[in-house]
């Protein structure tokens, strides 16, 4: 460069710049103005996605209609009914043949012991079906032979026998089952045929049923809404009463995949799943809780099916379920209890 010009002679070289601290700051101005910018544009996106985006389908996950096979538990003699404990922890089953008892597993299928009553009582007991009084965990046993209902602690011993405070004569009780406020129910085969209410001092509260025309009404179950699904047994039918003793519902004999042939028990989980033991179609068919409107529970499914192998029932009768989402059936010609499960 001259003193003259302050130019650079021809065919120098340009001056180059110097100063690490300028071309520091040059940097983090360009790096600042592109974080900037992909600021603005991502801000941009998220606007644009949040006013305009369509929503994404999401895959629905049915639960299944129907359970499937768990677990076998032997060791009764021609299992008529069937009772579980909320948690599962205490199964009973009544036995119809052999020694003619109630015998009581745990969880695990472990026989704890048998439940017998007094031997005042008689030698001709063929305990029928049983239930679990939900609010004391005290046990009930139908005995058909004997005309009566036997009560029993939770760990199987004898209480008493369940009297009413008002006597009815010649009662034939059959099925049982409780509501969540401990209320009991009967299905009694004397007479016109019917089912008895009893609350939880056991004075009888209504008696429903008689024009029905009931022939052997077998199971009873109650569900959350205080609704009465009755087993019409001989007439094929499931009947379905509200809290006072009127009919809402039925559904009869037939040959389609919703209908009855021999129903026999019933029982309803807490998804109010209604399942009903159909021993000539030897198997469970699982219907709806009965909804506001609807002439008849929706049909959601059947389990079963004729032979010895798991999975399969010959003439099965009792039915209970657990807070689990277990299904027991009591598999009466083939000596075992079937544990099904959701």
């Amino acid at each position: 460069m001259t003193a003259e010009t302050g130019t650079l002679p021809a065919g120098a070289p340009p001056a180059v710049e110097t100063d690490p601290e300028h071309r520091r700051r040059r940097r983090k101005i360009v790096l600042l103005a592109l974080l900037l910018g992909s600021l603005v544009i991502l801000l941009g996106i998220a606007i644009w996605y949040l006013l305009f985006r369509q929503p994404i389908p999401l895959p629905i996950i049915e639960a299944p209609s129907v359970p499937t096979y768990s677990t076998s538990i032997y060791g009764a003699n021609d299992p008529s009914g069937v009772a579980v404990t909320p948690s599962g922890d205490r199964i009973y089953v009544t036995e119809t043949a052999g020694d003619k008892v109630v015998r009581m597993f745990d969880g695990g299928g472990n026989e704890l012991g048998v439940l017998q009553p007094p031997v005042e009582t008689g030698t001709e007991h063929v305990p029928v079906y049983v239930a679990v009084q939900p609010t004391t965990g005290d046990v009930f046993v139908s005995d058909r032979p004997m005309g009566a209902v036997y009560v029993y602690s939770r760990d199987g011993a004898f209480l008493r026998e369940f009297r009413p405070a008002i006597a009815i004569e010649g009662w034939q009780p059959l099925g049982l089952t409780f509501d969540a406020a401990g209320n009991l129910f009967v299905t009694d085969l004397a007479g016109s045929q019917r089912i008895l209410e009893f609350d939880t001092a056991e004075k009888l509260v209504q008696t429903f049923g008689e024009d029905e025309g009931l022939l052997f009404p077998n199971g009873v179950a109650v569900d959350g809404n205080g609704r009465v699904y009755v087993t019409d047994s001989n007439n094929g039918r499931l009947l379905v009463f509200a809290a006072d003793g009127s009919l809402l519902s039925k559904i009869g004999r037939g040959a389609g995949v919703a209908n009855l042939g021999l129903p026999r028990g019933v029982a309803i989980d807490d998804q109010g799943r209604v399942f009903v033991v159909d021993s000539s179609g030897q198997g469970v068919l699982v219907y709806a809780a009965l909804a506001s409107g609807d002439e008849q529970p929706a049909h959601r499914g059947f389990f079963g099916g004729h032979g010895i192998a798991n999975g399969q029932f010959a003439f099965p009768m009792g039915v209970a379920v657990d807070t689990h989402g277990r299904v027991y059936v009591a598999d009466t010609a083939n000596d075992r209890i079937q544990v099904w499960s959701y």
